[in-house]
């Protein structure tokens, strides 16, 4: 298992659903657990594609619900990893809107998830660095280091 260093774009994930009657309460809007469910399938995508073992969610936050996806929407769901540390990685995830028949498509959703590489043994292990090469990758991997220094202080 190689643990060298890997750039954002080698585990960018994304997917896109029809939300489904059965996605949705009863005023037709998505129900945020569903949202929840896809936000975090996608982190877990992600945060494989970049450490190749087994990964687990540690925590989510700033999870914001900006907009309905209503039934017939297609949800698109777009996951992209923004630091590693030791043995955890950030994951920012947003999911869009997409009214195919308007042709229109808005940010629906978004949050931050923080997922542990796992060894065989379900322990913590060393993930790969993150080599950010553009200015916004390089900020948003500062950003995540504050955050994380943040956290330690609290």
């Amino acid at each position: 298992m190689s643990k060298t260093a890997k750039y954002p774009s080698d585990s960018l994930t994304e997917m896109s659903l029809i939300v489904r009657p059965a996605d949705a309460n009863s005023v037709g809007s998505c129900f945020g657990g569903v949202i929840m469910a896809w936000m975090d399938m996608a982190a877990s995508i992600c945060a494989r594609r970049h450490c190749n073992v087994r990964v687990n969610t540690a925590s989510v936050q700033n999870v914001v619900f900006k907009r309905p996806l209503k039934v017939g929407h297609v949800a698109r769901v777009a996951a992209k990893i923004v630091r590693a540390f030791r043995t955890s990685m950030e994951i920012h995830v947003h999911v869009f809107a997409e009214d195919t028949y308007a042709g229109d498509e808005v940010l629906a959703a978004s949050a931050v998830f923080i997922l542990i590489g796992l060894d065989d043994d379900m322990k913590p292990t060393p993930v790969p660095e993150l080599m950010p090469r553009t200015d916004a990758e390089k900020e948003l991997w500062r950003q995540a280091g504050e955050r994380r220094k943040k956290q330690e202080r609290n």
